[in-house]
C-alpha cells in the first residue's frame, strides 16, 4: 500500500518533469470479469497531475489502445483550469462508451486508491464496486508505474453485478500540468 508521504513524493518529482515519457516498453497483463463477460488487459495508460486534493495518478487498464488524438481533446483544459480527478477516467469511459476499449480506471491519491470503474459490457454495465474491494500494490510510480490491483475475493458481489479484477503492470507515466 501506498504511504500518504511516499505518494506525494513520487509525485513531486514527477512534477519536475517536463516531458511526456514513451509508452515503449509498457507490460499490462490481466483480466477483468463482470458477470459472465471476461476482458483479457494487455494495454496500459497513466496519468499523474496535481488537483486541488493533493497529486494524483489516473490509470487505465484495457483491452485496445487508447485513442490517442480524442483523449487529447477530451482532456484538454483552458488557461487557469485545474485538473481534476473524473477528467481522465471519464475520457477512458467516453471511448469505452463508443466501443474503442474495455477495462478499469482507477486514481491513486496521497491516501491510496480513490476511484474505480469497470469499463464491461457498454454503457449500462460501466460501474464502481468501491475501493475498499482491491488490494494495490504499488512498487513505483515514477518515471514508471510499477504494480498489481486485484479483487480482495476473485469474484465480489456488487449487488446487481458481480465483478473482478486481477492485473499487474509496468507503464510509463505522463505527467500533465
Amino acid at each position: 500500500m501506498v504511504s500518504g508521504r511516499s505518494m506525494m513524493l513520487a509525485c513531486a518529482g514527477l512534477a519536475a518533469a517536463t516531458l511526456s515519457l514513451p509508452a515503449q516498453g509498457d507490460t499490462v497483463q490481466g483480466l477483468a470479469t463482470v458477470g459472465t463477460t471476461r476482458v483479457g488487459l494487455s494495454h496500459g495508460m497513466a496519468v499523474a497531475y496535481t488537483a486541488p486534493n493533493g497529486p494524483l495518478i489516473s490509470v487505465l487498464l484495457s483491452d485496445e489502445r487508447v485513442d490517442a488524438k480524442e483523449f487529447a481533446q477530451d482532456t484538454k483544459t483552458g488557461p487557469g483550469e485545474h485538473l481534476v480527478a473524473g477528467l481522465f477516467e471519464g475520457a477512458w469511459a467516453s471511448q469505452h462508451i463508443a466501443r474503442k476499449l474495455s477495462g478499469v480506471t482507477f486514481t491513486i491519491g496521497p491516501n491510496g486508491l480513490m476511484l474505480d470503474t469497470l469499463l464491461v459490457g457498454g454503457r449500462n454495465n460501466t460501474f464502481s464496486i468501491g475501493s475498499d474491494e482491491y488490494v494495490v500494490d504499488i512498487k513505483s510510480t515514477s518515471p514508471r508505474l510499477v504494480g498489481s490491483i486485484k479483487t480482495k475475493t476473485p469474484i465480489v458481489d456488487a449487488g446487481s453485478q458481480k465483478a473482478g479484477l486481477d492485473a499487474s503492470f509496468d507503464i510509463a507515466v505522463e505527467m500533465r500540468k
